[in-house]
């Protein structure tokens, strides 16, 4: 079957939050890694509830954005798929990531908080780590959208991503201090990004940036690197200078605390099940939920 693809136009209204996904795709494999990415164990957990959710009758499923380990679980569980991105080009490139071709996957090019698709059409809707991406104004239309676009016994399936509470680090030594005797590889680069984003965090706007982290090491950046008198830790910051700080300055993430975070899961929806995998050492921040749609409650506004 022939992968449907329907280009639909609406206002861009997020290239503070958007990044080039062609980009992207072609490094996903080396430099994505987890916490960014799923981890196998997550992975696991979203094909055991879409095993559970298909038992039980259900049959659409809605992936806000393109994470090919979902798509690829829902195919292999026949899954009647909907793929919706205001970013036609992230989709088309991110198929290069799937290990098998959908044969039962409809992909629309429209905006997550405005699209045409009627009103209680899904079973399940999908987004992994999807509310970074949101201007942080517009988290409750997003939260408004998913419950027009699900049944009303339907499900949302997402896995946060947060910012702690309580900062583990305070300050840059004792970020380095931690990454001093680690290998230089992909993963523990974006980890040591990931923990200069919480360091960098604004609270007041809710961002973090690759700008801010950038700042943060070019104090201690030579013009031939970075001379640490640690060969894995100069390995590691030039790794995270040449792609996360060079290639994507100007993205931004939109973070919430954990627990505001469920505070607006339980406005919104039942919290079914939570999850946090072991093989993430970040799982407590990027914890995974089941919600069931309610179908009284109002959304709160932030305050």
């Amino acid at each position: 079957m022939v992968e449907n693809i329907k280009s639909i136009e609406n206002t861009e209204n997020l290239e503070n939050t958007s990044v080039i996904w062609k980009q992207i795709a072609d490094m996903w494999g080396a430099y994505f890694t987890s916490p960014s990415r799923i981890s196998k164990g997550e992975v696991d957990k979203y094909r055991l509830w879409l095993e559970q959710k298909k038992k039980d009758g259900a049959k659409t499923a809605l992936v806000l954005g393109a994470t090919p380990e979902i798509r690829d679980t829902l195919h292999d569980l026949d899954y009647k798929t909907t793929i919706i991105d205001i970013n036609l080009e992230m989709i088309l490139a991110m198929n290069s990531q799937l290990k098998t071709k959908p044969t039962n996957e409809t992909i629309i090019k429209s905006n997550w908080l405005e699209n045409p698709i009627k009103s209680n059409f899904f079973d399940i809707i999908i987004g992994d780590a999807i509310f970074p991406n949101i201007p942080w104004d517009e988290r409750n239309t997003l939260f408004l959208e998913i419950k027009r676009l699900l049944k009303t016994d339907g499900f949302f399936i997402t896995r946060a991503f947060c910012i702690p509470k309580e900062k583990q680090y305070n300050t840059l030594d004792e970020i380095l201090n931690h990454f001093s005797n680690r290998d230089a590889t992909y993963e523990n680069a974006l980890k040591l990004e990931l923990e200069l984003q919480i360091l960098s965090y604004d609270s007041k706007t809710h961002t973090s940036t690759f700008k801010k982290p950038k700042e943060i090491i070019e104090k201690i950046r030579t013009d031939s690197g970075f001379d640490t008198k640690n060969k894995k830790l100069d390995k590691l910051l030039n790794i995270v200078w040449d792609f996360w700080s060079v290639k994507f300055a100007d993205k931004i993430f939109i973070y919430n605390y954990r627990m505001n975070e469920e505070e607006e899961y339980k406005n919104n929806f039942d919290i079914k099940e939570v999850f946090e995998s072991s093989d993430n050492e970040y799982s407590k921040i990027t914890p995974m939920y089941v919600l069931k749609k309610q179908i009284t409650n109002q959304l709160t506004l932030h305050k």
